[in-house]
């Protein structure tokens, strides 16, 4: 089975006089500056109008993306803020 190679990238959207800029991979095939993609968001949702502002220098290949559920729980667990807060 082939992989995936990605690369990161800025991408912008505006909508409804309200612009949204955003890091993320996008697969190398995807990755072209002023190019329009949809992406999908975090309950599978797909959104059109994202423009590629940037395109980064290093490829990675796709066993070696970030994994950002990893990288929030252990930011949680380092801070304490996934401990349940009292109530006063």
């Amino acid at each position: 089975m082939k992989s995936t190679t990605y690369v990161q990238c800025t991408l912008k959207r505006t909508a409804a006089s309200t612009t949204s800029t955003i890091t993320s991979y996008l697969p190398i095939a995807f990755a072209k500056h002023k190019r329009v993609v949809r992406l999908r968001d975090e309950q599978g949702e797909w959104t059109d109008g994202w423009i590629v502002e940037q395109v980064g220098d290093m490829l990675v290949e796709e066993n070696e993306l970030p994994d950002y559920r990893k990288a929030i729980r252990a930011h949680r667990q380092k801070t304490g803020d996934s401990l349940r807060r009292s109530k006063n």
